[in-house]
């Protein structure tokens, strides 16, 4: 658990929210034991915020990252009374653009991407890593345009019903993220917590003053609405 004390404490404001919701959609999403499928059960919860953000935080961002091994940006940041049907999104995704299994890093770096306009590359040797973290930042000419964040809270909620089963850490892409100011959600879901890597996701997610973890683990389609409701409310200071 050493890498908890990397999660940045939070101290935000009732400044408008630009939100990336990361969306698991590897096949093991498609399981049954959340009603009416887990798929389903996050598509409600994304649709749920989208609904309360577009209702009261009308100068609020949304956007939707989805993954399994690789990540999509399927909805750029836009406001959440203007975003379509999420399931929509999901269902224009075709096996071509997708690979399959499940890595936490590849949607973490697309974040990074569209928050900062920096695409960070893998680094494929020990020593090419060593040197990219001392020196600096890696970059290739793959970019997303970076959304106008000026003024505004920079949110992520990484929702999985697994684990992260790719070559890099995730913690260190997390931790750049929260050390520019990110916020990050991290929901496990399933028939149980040992479905997913719950050690893992705590040291992604970030930490409230109260020093509780911003990390559940959900096993309903209604609970899972119930967090995302709260969740679309502004983060305020502790």
């Amino acid at each position: 658990m050493k890498y908890l004390n990397f999660a940045n404490h939070i101290n935000t404001n009732e400044k408008p929210e630009t939100l990336l919701m990361l969306m698991d959609i590897s096949d093991s999403m498609l399981a049954h034991d959340i009603r009416p499928s887990r798929m389903e059960a996050a598509i409600n919860a994304n649709e749920e915020i989208i609904k309360v953000k577009s209702r009261h935080y009308y100068d609020d961002k949304i956007g939707i990252i989805v993954f399994q091994k690789s990540a999509k940006l399927v909805s750029f940041p836009t406001f959440a009374s203007k975003i379509g049907n999420v399931k929509h999104f999901i269902d224009e995704i075709g096996d071509e653009d997708m690979e399959g299994g499940t890595d936490f890093v590849a949607p973490l770096k697309l974040a990074y991407q569209c928050f900062f306009g920096v695409n960070l590359k893998k680094e494929n040797s020990f020593l090419s890593r060593a040197l990219s973290n001392l020196f600096c930042e890696s970059v290739d000419d793959n970019t997303v345009p970076p959304i106008d964040t000026s003024g505004t809270i920079k949110r992520i909620i990484l929702l999985t019903d697994g684990e992260h089963l790719g070559d890099d850490n995730p913690v260190r892409i997390a931790t750049r993220l929260k050390d520019a100011g990110v916020i990050i959600d991290c929901i496990g879901i399933g028939g149980t917590p040992q479905n997913v890597d719950e050690k893992l996701l705590k040291q992604i997610a970030s930490r409230n003053f109260d020093g509780s973890i911003r990390y559940c683990f959900i096993g309903d389609q209604e609970t899972l609405i119930r967090k995302y409701n709260s969740l679309a409310q502004h983060i305020r200071p502790v």
